[in-house]
């Protein structure tokens, strides 16, 4: 019911935007501003093929020296969008990935979203913690031990 109710709204927003005048785009996330190759060569869409947690961090670690760190979603048949997902993506300089059905090892996702978790911290203070979606992986259990260092 859900992914039928959000194919509705992205039809009926896209039909909207395509009889109006205006230049107005819905993006409902900015990876789309990454080049192919970005995208491909990201640790993010790697982490598939690897089995460390270590080398899982590594490749957050590359993200973001490549100025393309991601927070990882685990995600069912269709995608979940939140209408803030660019403002956030925009705002603090990262992009949501989502994996379908499949994907990697729960923990691998967790070691890398970690990783990305530090950064944003030491990017953006704590701020970032109140608007990002709860259903990212591992933030929840981060958030609680971030929480207890203080």
């Amino acid at each position: 019911m859900k992914f039928i109710f959000t194919l509705f709204i992205a039809i009926l927003t896209f039909t909207l935007n395509a009889q109006s005048d205006e230049k107005e785009t819905v993006i409902f996330s900015n990876i789309g501003e990454l080049s192919d190759e970005q995208l491909n060569n990201s640790g993010a869409s790697k982490l598939t093929f690897i089995s460390d947690w270590k080398e899982a961090k590594k490749m957050a670690e590359l993200d973001i020296q490549n100025g393309i760190p991601f927070l990882l979603l685990a995600g069912g048949i269709a995608p979940t969008i939140i209408a803030t997902d660019p403002e956030f993506e925009k705002e603090y300089g990262i992009y949501f990935y989502e994996f379908g059905c499949t994907g990697p090892e729960n923990e691998l996702i967790i070691a890398y979203n970690q990783v990305i978790f530090e950064y944003l911290n030491k990017e953006h203070g704590k701020i970032w913690k109140k608007e990002v979606r709860n259903d990212v992986v591992g933030f929840k259990e981060w958030r609680k031990n971030d929480n207890r260092k203080k």
